[in-house]
């Protein structure tokens, strides 16, 4: 049986800074704001506005902020979460849920993106959550400036806190442009960050099944 959850969607105990006056303002009137603060970005660059090619480009920028790359940002964009009853636990033998999610946020350092995989898995005890929102989770907190180390820590603390489970475990392996664009410009470089909980932690067969399936 579906049930779904009325947490709040602010389930971390890693918060991104975010000012507590962010929902003052429409996204109309951010859009508006960013838009116009982009343009004078660009006129400081050099690049003539006038030219067909980049004349729409602050206001095509400001929509990709508020509406996709940085909808994260907003509390009321996290996902409604549902949740059905474990018919498959043994309490000796648990069985281990893994999915593997692709995405893409934005270095909070230099707002160039990060691209790559989340691997998750996690010991269910009396309750599973549907497998789509395990990437409507991730991809929720990666769409914000992000720091690879807490987008990490805050998928495997919201799945914790929503199944009210301490096995959990979130490992993230991704490529960073601030390092392939800029910098030492190494496009082969990757980040990996880790986050092992309960008995992703403590037992080690556990822990090897789940880097061995990664």
């Amino acid at each position: 049986m579906k049930k779904k959850n009325n947490i709040s969607p602010a389930i971390t105990r890693f918060p991104s800074p975010i000012a507590e006056d962010i929902s003052k303002r429409t996204d109309d009137e951010k859009m508006q704001l960013i838009a116009e603060h982009f343009r004078g970005i660009l006129e400081v660059l050099g690049l003539d506005l006038t030219n067909d090619s980049i004349a729409q480009t602050p206001e095509r920028v400001a929509k990709m902020y508020v509406r996709e790359i940085f909808s994260g940002l907003q509390e009321n964009n996290f996902p409604a979460i549902s949740f059905f009853k474990d018919e498959f636990h043994h309490e000796h033998h648990p069985h281990c849920v893994f999915v593997k999610v692709g995405f893409t946020s934005f270095c909070e350092h230099h707002f160039v993106p990060m691209h790559g995989y989340a691997y998750v898995a996690y010991l269910p005890k009396k309750q599973l959550i549907g497998i789509s929102k395990i990437p409507r989770i991730v991809r929720y907190f990666a769409s914000r400036p992000q720091l690879q180390e807490r987008l990490t820590a805050q998928i495997a603390d919201c799945l914790s806190l929503l199944l009210g489970i301490e096995d959990v475990a979130v490992s993230i392996h991704a490529s960073h442009f601030c390092v392939i664009a800029r910098g030492v410009q190494d496009e082969n470089s990757q980040m990996v960050t880790n986050v092992l909980r309960g008995k992703f932690d403590n037992d080690e067969k556990l822990r090897s099944e789940f880097f061995s399936n990664i």
